[in-house]
């Protein structure tokens, strides 16, 4: 919930949500480079595996491995090939369905984020690999930076309800 208040030429937003902690890894990695993930939401596998197959084989990447978040149509996915941000930031810009925000808050902070420990008893499981000739360039001991971080609770209600508070003219 969100209410919203204006005094004079200011305008005050305090928002009410249920949220529950988590555990995330970041994709930067100690040489400076990045693996390059992806979010999919309410997206069917298939289209995922196509939506990722289409820009391995653009890019010329090597394993994508595709976990489910333990919501249906939910869908994480990891190439542990080391890039610039910039490359990074072109591979998942050029992907279909990905997250849109997702990729806005990835390239505002510089660094993709996903979550790896459960939320609300649901874990990320491994349900897919695509498979390339290229090789890794990476590995999940190279990932240097985990973040424990909020994200809103399953419990937490679809939509916005936004409440002003305005004098009367």
């Amino acid at each position: 919930m969100i209410f919203t208040f204006r005094i004079f030429n200011w305008r005050f937003n305090f928002t009410f949500a249920p949220v529950t902690n988590v555990t995330g890894v970041n994709s930067t990695l100690s040489n400076g480079y990045h693996v390059t993930m992806w979010d999919f939401d309410n997206i069917k596998l298939d289209c995922v595996k196509v939506a990722l197959r289409t820009v391995q084989i653009q890019f010329k990447l090597s394993n994508i491995y595709i976990l489910n978040t333990g919501t249906p149509d939910h869908y994480i996915a990891y190439c542990f090939q080391s890039a610039s941000w910039e490359r990074s930031v072109s591979i998942v810009a050029s992907t279909a369905m990905v997250d849109r925000n997702f990729l806005k808050y990835g390239v505002y902070r510089e660094r993709w984020t996903l979550r790896v420990s459960p939320k609300e008893g649901r874990k990320p499981k491994l349900i897919a690999i695509l498979e390339s000739p290229v090789p890794e360039t990476a590995t999940i001991a190279d990932l240097k930076s985990w973040v424990q971080y909020e994200t809103l609770s399953d419990n937490a209600p679809m939509g916005k309800k936004v409440i002003t508070i305005a004098k009367r003219q």
